[in-house]
C-alpha cells in the first residue's frame, strides 16, 4: 500500500516558541512538527511525524492552515 503524503491532509497548525520548529499540530493521534531549513541549499521545510523525518518540501500545502 503506497504511503499517503501528510501534505494532502487538512491540518491546522499552531505556533511554537521555537524559530527552528515554528509549527506543530496533532493529526490522527500523531505529533507533527515543521522545521525551517537552510533554504536555498536545502528544501525550505521538513515535516516530522512523531519526531521522525517524514518529508521535505518547499511550498506550504494548500490544505494546511497556518496560525495568524
Amino acid at each position: 500500500m503506497p504511503k499517503i503524503s501528510m501534505r494532502l491532509e487538512p491540518i491546522s497548525w499552531e505556533k511554537t516558541p521555537s524559530a527552528e520548529f515554528p509549527y506543530e499540530a496533532e493529526h490522527e493521534g500523531k505529533k507533527l512538527s515543521i522545521r525551517i531549513n537552510d533554504f536555498p541549499e536545502e528544501p525550505f521545510y521538513t515535516l516530522f511525524v512523531d519526531l521522525e523525518l517524514a518529508e521535505n518540501f518547499d511550498d506550504w500545502p494548500k490544505n494546511w492552515k497556518r496560525p495568524k
